[in-house]
């Protein structure tokens, strides 16, 4: 166990970290898990019922609005930019932009289809910016065959010695293939953000927190809506994860088909017990990922789920494009 902790700890302190910042990120919602109406976010004057608001403690809002009655309404004025700068960078920079985009698409269809227009743009920008990542993590896998031997070649060899020898092996297979490993990691560093300028956004656009999707209210949790008898929460949960798992293994199955289409024959090195080398690691990464997202997911509302479904349909899509026009059989 403590070998295995020595070997992750990167690992282990980057996932710890994404919960830290998860954890630590205000949340613009009430106990009740209804959203503050000073976090929405329009972009212009909107009303909306007291009932499917909440209201900070102690807050301006809650000594104005707190003895209305619950049909009775709240009008909520337009959210500039200066606003929302006002409460920090990340808000004004990340939160607004992405919040007034699902606004902008709703007024003209509804908030599922805003959630999908702001993903597909995100990930387009996401992708122009991070191809070369991309393709790199493709090329990564290709390279599983040989890292594996230099692995099993170094085990059990802990002497400095050898600790050197077996990175100048490592370090000049990537540089054959001209791989950045560090560089695949881009990825994951511009995405973070994201998720939780998305969380945020999903809770305070005002076309989500008044606002469905194909007559499924977004607002509410998974377990809300299932408590409930809506079965469509559970559904869009369960392909969330599903699509989720589905994106990080994707490139794995495409370099299998690569390799079984040209009838490519390889020896198999067995990996040391003590090292389960770099496709391990990013196992464990996948399923820890993805086991942190559902124990979230289960208590977000489900426009996060929603957008998190889309986004990993969007990034199998990437994967399938990547695979079959930029890596060289």
């Amino acid at each position: 166990m403590k070998d295995f902790f020595k070997q992750k700890k990167k690992l282990l302190l980057v996932v710890m970290l994404m919960v830290v910042t998860l954890t630590g990120c205000s949340v613009p919602r009430g106990q009740n898990g209804k959203t503050y109406v000073d976090s929405i976010i329009t972009i212009k004057e909107e009303t909306v019922a007291r009932k499917n608001v909440d209201f900070e403690k102690g807050s301006k809002a809650e000594k104005l609005y707190k003895d209305l009655k619950p049909d009775e309404r709240i009008t909520i004025k337009p959210t500039t930019f200066s606003d929302a700068m006002d409460e920090g960078w990340f808000h004004g920079i990340i939160v607004y932009p992405i919040a007034q985009l699902i606004n902008w698409v709703a007024n003209f269809t509804d908030a599922g289809i805003g959630i999908i227009a702001a993903t597909f743009l995100i990930q387009l920008l996401i992708f122009l910016f991070s191809i070369k990542s991309q393709v790199a993590n493709q090329r990564m896998q290709a390279l599983q065959p040989e890292m594996q031997k230099i692995q099993a070649k170094y085990a059990g060899r802990t002497d400095d010695r050898s600790k050197m020898a077996q990175a100048q092996e490592m370090q000049a297979l990537y540089s054959k293939y001209k791989i950045n490993p560090f560089g695949t990691l881009l990825i994951t560093f511009i995405q973070f953000p994201v998720i939780l300028g998305m969380y945020q956004a999903t809770m305070r656009a005002y076309s989500v927190v008044t606002g469905s999707f194909a007559g499924i209210n977004l607002a509410k949790t998974p377990i809300e809506g299932l408590k409930e008898g809506q079965i469509a929460f559970g559904v869009i949960f369960i392909l969330m994860v599903l699509f989720q798992l589905l994106s990080f293994k994707m490139p794995q199955w495409l370099q299998e088909y690569r390799k079984k289409k040209q009838h490519v024959k390889e020896k198999k090195y067995a990996e040391p017990k003590k090292q389960p080398g770099m496709m391990g690691s990013m196992n464990m990464m996948m399923y820890m990922s993805t086991a942190m997202i559902a124990i979230f997911a289960i208590n977000w509302p489900l426009g996060m789920s929603f957008y998190w479904l889309v986004n990993s349909i969007v990034r199998v899509g990437q994967n399938l494009l990547i695979h079959k026009c930029f890596i060289k059989d």
